[in-house]
């Protein structure tokens, strides 16, 4: 008896052994060609990888990517015991999301768009584990895999409005715990001294961290969609909230110590320690409502595809990433048209300016061609800035991070603003900076094959419609700047004026060049 039993023990571990072996076989394969896959998507996209690997490198609000990996790798190590029991079925809805994600990455090439290209490479990873596994498998580990659209430098565009919002929570703090300020955009005085709230003041490296770190606590915490949606709000408001605190306890400790304390050293270490504090609070009430773990459902009979069908949804999906950037590779070897010379007709009999006054000075290194001017206007002075793009490539762009209007940091940035619409006038963006006590307004607006918007993607779907209608990809920024030693709105009055009376030209000037009408070399 006790023979027959060890034997049954034996046969059912056996079975047992032979039964995990079989699992283990069969997500070798699949998992073997999703590899392969992603290593054509990257292989690809190989500049644009390169790209997001340097903004980890060098941009501290980007510092975690390689945590992202590890977080990611970590959380799929995780579903293994699910995998295990499914059965893999390549799958032509995540093969069609496949070419989709690759065609807007096509879009985004054409157009040099960085950040569309790079998440559309994240969906192509994504779906190719959908396109190849199937879609019990996707479903298992498309929470995981989510996670790698953390890894895409993104959220910059923020760091104006959250530098406003900064200055003014610290303001409004100021005067509620009665002390007088004087407030003029990011820059204002107190009795003991004047304060700025620059770049690093912003708090984007606390929300883009602790946007990444919430979104991994509530996928590990929570399984209900309500409170991870909470937890994910919770992990937006709270660094904005603890950097507002921290600028108002850095500015009250320095008053109160008569600028001995709350500068320097001390200013970044208190920054982090309020950050460290609110993120653990967060956690520790978050996790009082923690949802129980859901149970791993038992190994079901697998019914597995053939391995033809694996490879054959291989051999396809590695052809879409090929196809795509070839595609965009042939766009980008189109004949190229001449250099265009700017003749800016309607501003060439204004008085020109000779003042000795140090000016902002905006860098667009990519541009073609561009024309500054110094005039005088209503005796004032007045900067005008034209760069004109053609034959648009990655880094050489109307749009791109190289860009500045002013690049020395010699200026203070006071304030980002809007210019309402006026006739004949559009919208235009306003940067208003502060030296020695003299203001400078920068109104910019960018030009787009007759089209005016200071939006950064409306301006690139504007370009993408004009290449489509087979009207090239001529665009243009144009700044105006004027100055006042009075007052920022002072100086802000006189570049709406100047626009006014001379923006229509300076379109109808772009336009005629866009057409032909200024070609040979540039000067």
């Amino acid at each position: 008896m006790s023979f027959i039993n060890n034997s049954s023990g034996n046969a059912a571990g056996a079975l047992s052994s032979g039964a995990a072996g079989q699992r283990g076989g069969a997500l070798l394969l699949p998992l073997l060609v999703v590899l392969l896959v992603w290593a054509a998507i990257l292989f690809s996209f190989r500049t644009q990888v390169a790209l997001v690997l340097e903004a980890w490198e060098t941009l501290p609000s980007h510092a975690h990517g390689y945590v992202v990996l590890l977080v990611v790798a970590y959380l799929l190590w995780t579903k293994h015991a699910m995998l295990s029991g499914i059965g893999f079925r390549p799958s032509w809805r995540g093969f069609a999301l496949l070419v989709l994600s690759g065609l807007v990455a096509f879009l985004g090439e054409t157009v040099a768009v960085a950040a569309v290209v790079q998440f559309s490479i994240v969906l192509m990873l994504i779906f190719a584990v959908w396109a190849v596994m199937g879609d019990k498998a996707f479903l298992t580990v498309r929470g995981p895999l989510a996670f790698l659209l953390f890894a895409v430098p993104f959220g910059h565009e923020v760091l104006p409005d959250l530098m406003n919002w900064t200055a003014d929570a610290t303001v409004l703090a100021l005067r509620y715990s009665g002390v007088p300020v004087f407030q003029e955009g990011r820059n204002f005085v107190i009795p003991s001294g004047r304060w700025s709230v620059v770049e690093a003041c912003g708090g984007i490296r606390y929300l883009l961290t602790s946007v990444f770190i919430g979104a991994v606590f509530a996928y590990l915490t929570y399984t209900r969609t309500h409170k991870r949606v909470l937890f994910m709000v919770w992990s937006v408001l709270m660094p904005l909230i603890a950097n507002w605190v921290r600028a108002y306890v850095i500015v009250m400790v320095a008053h109160l110590t008569e600028n001995e304390w709350g500068l320097g050293l001390s200013h970044l270490a208190l920054g982090w320690v309020i950050f460290g504090v609110a993120v653990f609070a967060g956690f520790a009430v978050g996790v009082r409502w923690r949802d129980p773990v859901p149970e791993v459902p038992p190994p079901q009979n697998m019914r597995l595809a053939s391995a033809a069908s694996f490879l054959g949804m291989g051999v396809l999906a590695v052809a879409v990433p090929f196809s795509w950037h070839y595609g965009a590779v042939q766009m980008e070897n189109l004949p190229l048209r001449s250099m265009p010379v700017l003749h800016m007709e309607s501003l060439a009999a204004l008085e020109h300016g000779s003042s000795a006054d140090e000016g902002v000075r905006p860098i667009f290194p990519g541009a073609r061609v561009s024309y500054e001017r110094r005039f005088v206007y209503r005796a004032h002075q007045i900067d005008v800035f034209v760069a004109y793009f053609r034959n648009q490539r990655q880094g050489v762009e109307l749009v791109s991070v190289n860009n500045a209007y002013e690049p020395t940091k010699d200026w203070s940035w006071a304030a980002s603003a809007r210019s309402p619409a006026r006739a004949g006038v559009p919208e235009m963006g306003v940067e208003a900076y502060l030296k020695n006590g003299r203001h400078a307004a920068l109104h910019h607006v960018y030009w787009v094959n007759g089209m005016l918007t200071t939006n950064d993607s409306l301006s690139k779907l504007l370009e993408l419609a004009s290449r489509l209608r087979g009207r090239g990809d001529d665009a243009a920024v144009i700044a105006i700047t004027a100055y006042s030693r009075e007052s920022l709105a002072d100086a802000r009055k006189i570049a709406e004026a100047f626009a006014d009376e001379h923006m229509a030209g300076i379109a109808a000037d772009l336009e005629r060049i866009a057409t032909g009408g200024d070609t040979g070399e540039a000067r």
